[in-house]
């Protein structure tokens, strides 16, 4: 009788184990969040770097749900002025356990033959209204660059300086 109940015990208790996902403590992202000017806060070697992403207003077949834009970087100078850097187009590739794979293509030339040299694939793992966290996908790099919102900066885009 005793092995009856262990066998039975144990049986629960691998399906207990079995029951429980991972996929249950991850947050949905609001893509909507996304567009607007983030600073890097990590310790990375863009740490302080400013991220300005704008997002396109239509859906556009290719991408997923039409979500796609441009992201201009900056360094912020001694004065606070930000100083132009690169500039990306990104979109948003596929949705894996509601994270949204993100891939960056650098604009401009590239000293490199590699077709795929400027292309960089991030995991948003967080987004909120005032953090966002990126997980590097490329490589077995499994970095998170941390973000904050910065709502202080007035970037004029059309000639890449500070209003």
């Amino acid at each position: 009788m005793n092995k009856f109940l262990f066998s039975l015990l144990l049986s629960l208790i691998s399906f207990g184990i079995a029951g429980c996902s991972d996929e249950d403590d991850v947050e949905i992202i609001d893509l909507n969040l996304l567009a607007g000017q983030w600073e890097v806060v990590s310790q990375t070697p863009e740490r302080n770097c400013i991220y300005d992403i704008t997002a396109a207003p239509d859906l556009t077949e290719g991408t997923y749900g039409g979500h796609y834009g441009k992201i201009t970087t900056y360094y912020l100078t001694a004065n606070g002025k930000p100083l132009f850097d690169k500039e990306y187009n990104w979109s948003i590739r596929y949705m894996e356990n509601n994270q949204p794979l993100l891939d960056l293509t650098l604009v401009g030339e590239l000293d490199s033959e590699d077709p795929w040299a400027g292309n960089y694939y991030y995991k948003v793992t967080k987004l909120t209204s005032s953090v966002m966290w990126w997980q590097a996908n490329t490589n077995g790099d499994n970095t998170i660059i941390k973000f904050r919102r910065r709502t202080d900066l007035k970037i004029n885009q059309e000639n890449n300086s500070t209003i």
